[in-house]
């Protein structure tokens, strides 16, 4: 076998998105174990929260997109797979999945779990979120020359978390369930 089919390459945001990946999947873990032994000595502040069956399949499809997100990311890491466009569709379409659950969650734990009282919540900006979006902005390219690509990227980049930061401020601002 040829040295560089043994390869490993990978660049430094994709490795710290695995890890970052790869920390949720644990805390997923424990999430699961704890929410199944209610209980515990000290007990879980989120139990209700987690039990919550909408909730449940939410963080089932986050774990199961975790999971895919870092086999494919381990899998680009080798030659043999990075030039296999399935693989990447794949790879990417999880990034997308972990993006839009993350926000979906946002949006049903607020509005269906809390009621119309989000305001008082002190929900985080799901910042996962943004560094998935980022990545699938960076893994397509848009040119072929490398300046316009660079710049289509650049662009991208700051209106589409420019805007997810907008719409997280949404989340402040009192929903009428009605209209839905």
């Amino acid at each position: 076998m040829e040295e560089s089919a043994r390869k490993v390459k990978s660049n430094i945001f994709e490795t710290a998105l695995a890890v970052l990946v790869l920390f949720a999947i644990i805390f997923s873990i424990i999430d699961f174990i704890d929410t199944g032994s209610p209980n515990t000595r000290i007990g879980n502040p989120f139990a209700e929260y987690y039990s919550n069956p909408g909730i449940k399949r939410i963080l089932t499809l986050k774990f199961i997109s975790y999971c895919s997100f870092l086999v494919f990311f381990i899998l680009l890491c080798f030659d043999k797979y990075r030039k296999k466009i399935t693989v990447l569709i794949t790879y990417l379409a999880s990034a997308l999945t972990i993006a839009t659950l993350q926000w979906y969650e946002l949006y049903y734990g607020s509005t269906f779990y809390y009621g119309e009282v989000r305001d008082k919540q002190g929900l985080g900006f799901p910042v996962l979120s943004t560094f998935m979006v980022t990545l699938i902005i960076w893994k397509i390219n848009y040119s072929k020359s490398r300046d316009k690509d660079l710049t289509i990227k650049l662009i991208l980049t700051g209106i589409l978390n420019f805007g997810l930061y907008q719409f997280y401020g949404q989340v402040y601002e009192s929903w009428n369930l009605s209209q839905s």
